[in-house]
């Protein structure tokens, strides 16, 4: 299947007219990460808008025309052409009895043209906007608007990147018309004998949704090997069930934080089990929408949307009862997200998301490092690491994750001592600059956020500290510290100009021997060279006190458990 959207120079617009809201984008550029300049979302349900008759009535029409106003008067702001900018209409467009006569008025206002997609364009291009929030993608996708509810698959990665979509999916994707508002006023309207027969035809339909998209047989493999399949879920009825996840502390792990929030919300990457989301979506499932809504008081979740969660929380448990789940991915990407990429040229297509979102925040920054330091200083720390840390099957993907955390090394340098480390852990959480890079699983966020810290000294001052390594673990914390202080070493013995002229201190860092152990966690022997030759660079106090704390990395009482981990030895070589 082929999409006939019209390619686009940047800076350019998008306005998704969705069934329960309608969202607007500026986008800088035609880059992997897609950065967004601007974006806003019009509270406007089409679809509730619409009575029996599925007209979309004059006072509807005259909030979406005032709105789109205010969006052409935000994209002349902007720069960007007339002819850049892209709307699409879904569900709650498709049915209305004066679809046409909407669009021409849109027309008339503003100039801009309405692509109306298809029930299968809409599938296909909400797989998309997974594909586009993610680095990898290999499972079942499924996006919950107001009026719709789309299946599909995406296998996503190094064998499927250099297609011509930059992705495999289906070519008989889905559509059923059970979104969140449409399911909410069917169940408001069945008696419990009309909601059983519905719950049978759903199961039925949701059923033979799956057999048609033809799962590959990769995906079946993976559902076999792990009992369960991987699903990704987007859309706003969704997005606000992993929201509801976030805020439940038996279901997120937050029992020991004292009463603290789960430590990333953000809701791209955020991944769960499948019995989570049954355990979620039973709890709900059966409330009344109007005391949710009136009693409901969770981040991100409106009182229009936490009426709609026992609507999705009826369509969840229809879909664990066809398939079992094994884990499930939230994410934010969805018709605007997957127009934009869509767009892109197949070689940005298979880019990675966060590692180019990373080195376009560190363009421009007088601390950033230019080709040959980052090569230096990527080497050397590569170096320093058993190989097995390094294979891009490991779970913690240092693969991608090194090279970012190098690209980010130096930018909080600057700032005074004893802030340091806390703005470069904030960073690529939910309140730092990076926040909003693509790509990014939440245990990826949080290893990273522990190696730049490190970097820094480790010296931070935050509660969620510890809720950030309860997120990856000790075995994985202790790597990420390992991996910072080795950084924070080599940037001591060349602090104006990193990573050059390491080769003539006479220091080396490098695991001479790999015991057995652990596939994914060895325990490794790792040896520090110093020459004796005496070098004033490399023999300060300051430095010293550093090569002392790597040493010490393993020996924390955090991580005495893991204390096995490395075994680090400093040689003195004579030259």
């Amino acid at each position: 299947m082929t999409l006939s959207i019209p390619p686009v120079t940047a800076p350019f617009g998008v306005v998704d007219m969705g069934s329960n809201g309608i969202r607007f984008g500026v986008i800088q550029s035609m880059s992997r990460n897609l950065p967004v300049l601007y974006e806003e979302r019009a509270p406007i349900s089409l679809f509730d808008a619409q009575s029996d008759d599925k007209i979309i009535p004059e006072d509807t029409i005259q909030a979406v025309l005032t709105s789109f106003l205010r969006f052409k008067a935000i994209c002349t702001q902007a720069g960007v052409a007339k002819d850049n900018v892209r709307v699409i209409a879904t569900e709650a467009t498709r049915i209305a009895s004066n679809s046409q006569d909407f669009q021409d008025r849109i027309f008339q206002a503003t100039g801009w043209n309405t692509i109306l997609l298809k029930k299968e364009e809409e599938a296909l291009i909400s797989a998309m906007g997974i594909v586009g929030s993610f680095d990898k993608v290999c499972g079942l996708v499924l996006d919950l608007g107001g009026g719709s509810v789309e299946f599909n698959y995406v296998i996503r990665d190094s064998t499927t990147s250099q297609t011509e979509k930059g992705f495999s999916s289906s070519q008989d994707a889905v559509s059923l018309p059970y979104g969140a508002a449409a399911l909410k006023k069917v169940l408001k309207s069945h008696d419990d004998e009309e909601r059983q027969k519905f719950t049978s035809q759903l199961n039925t339909q949701i059923t033979e949704a799956l057999q048609k998209i033809d799962i590959p047989e990769r995906i079946q493999a993976e559902n076999k090997r792990n009992d369960g399949h991987t699903i990704y879920l987007s859309g706003g009825g969704f997005r606000a069930l992993g929201y509801m996840c976030m805020a439940d502390p038996k279901l997120s792990g937050n029992e020991n934080r004292s009463g603290r929030n789960y430590p990333v919300p953000i809701i791209n990457g955020y991944c769960i089990s499948g019995k989570t989301l049954k355990k979620l979506a039973k709890k709900y499932v059966d409330r009344n929408p109007d005391d949710l809504a009136k009693e409901l008081k969770v981040f991100r979740i409106s009182k229009r949307r936490a009426s709609m969660i026992p609507a999705c929380s009826f369509l969840v448990l229809t879909l664990l009862n066809v398939i079992d789940v094994h884990k499930v991915y939230f994410s934010e990407g969805g018709v605007r997200q997957g127009v934009c990429f869509s767009m892109l040229s197949l070689e940005e297509k298979c880019k990675d998301p966060s590692i180019e979102g990373i080195k376009q925040y560190a363009q421009g920054s007088r601390y950033e490092l230019n080709q040959e330091q980052f090569k230096n200083i990527y080497d050397k720390v590569s170096a320093a690491l058993p190989p097995t840390y390094l294979k891009p099957n490991h779970p913690l993907e240092l693969h991608r994750l090194l090279p970012a955390a190098v690209y980010l090394s130096n930018l909080s340098s600057h700032y005074p001592k004893e802030s340091r480390a806390s703005i470069a852990f904030h960073m690529p959480l939910a309140g730092g600059q990076l926040s909003n890079i693509p790509g990014l699983l939440h245990n990826h966020r949080a290893a990273l956020s522990l190696i730049l810290a490190h970097r820094q000294g480790g010296e931070v001052a935050d509660p969620i500290y510890q809720d950030i390594v309860n997120l990856i673990g000790e075995k994985a914390t202790a790597v990420c510290i390992y991996i910072g202080r080795v950084m924070e070493y080599f940037y001591v013995l060349s602090p104006l100009n990193p990573g050059m002229g390491l080769d003539d201190l006479g220091v080396e860092i490098s695991p001479v021997a790999q015991d057995l152990g652990e596939e994914d966690w060895p325990a490794s022997n790792i040896v520090i060279y110093v020459s004796e030759q005496n070098n004033p660079i490399v023999e300060a106090p300051s430095v010293e006190s550093i090569l002392s704390g790597i040493m010490k990395t393993t020996q924390q009482s955090a991580f005495k458990e893991e204390s096995s981990l490395f075994s680090i030895n400093l040689i003195r070589k004579i030259d």
